[in-house]
């Protein structure tokens, strides 16, 4: 019945047989990890939240997985979406003196804490990163070497 949420469509038995389930997602996404040429050895995928206890990924793939999302017409509006070093969201109190030139998103459980996305340089190339601490017990101190790690990442100029 309806006497809750009477307002909601009546189910749809077409979306029955095509609903998805843990499985069948953690399949799809390591379909297009493959395809994306991101080694997959080594992750745990079950039940792409990334919450569970039982994921497991590393900071490279997460680095690769960034770097192929660059690469699609929707990267453009991925970039957009993240936090702006020093400006607002989860960074906007954090890497100031980067401002504006680090978008990258937190990632935060016990005793874990971690930075990624993309980095640019002085001298306008971008650099993708992602910064794993595991094991923390002390959450300032991994978020200072964490953004330690960024503004350098942000403040590199390769010479030629």
């Amino acid at each position: 019945g309806k006497e809750r949420g009477a307002s909601a469509p009546d189910p749809d038995p077409r979306k029955d047989r095509t609903r998805g389930d843990d499985e069948a997602g953690t399949a799809v996404v390591r379909s297009w990890l493959d395809h994306a040429d991101i080694r997959t050895r080594g992750l745990a995928i079950r039940d792409g939240s990334g919450l569970s206890r039982l994921d497991l990924v590393t900071p490279e793939s997460t680095a690769r997985l960034l770097a192929a999302i660059a690469r699609t017409n929707s990267a453009s509006v991925f970039h957009d979406s993240l936090p702006i070093a020093g400006r607002d969201g989860t960074l906007g109190g954090r890497l100031r003196r980067e401002a504006g030139r680090i978008f990258a998103k937190i990632g935060t459980l016990t005793y874990v804490h971690s930075l990624s996305g993309y980095a640019d340089t002085r001298n306008g190339e971008v650099l993708v990163f992602s910064i794993f601490c595991n094991d923390v017990t002390d959450a300032s101190d991994a978020v200072r070497v964490i953004d330690e790690i960024a503004g350098l990442l942000a403040e590199f100029a390769p010479t030629k």
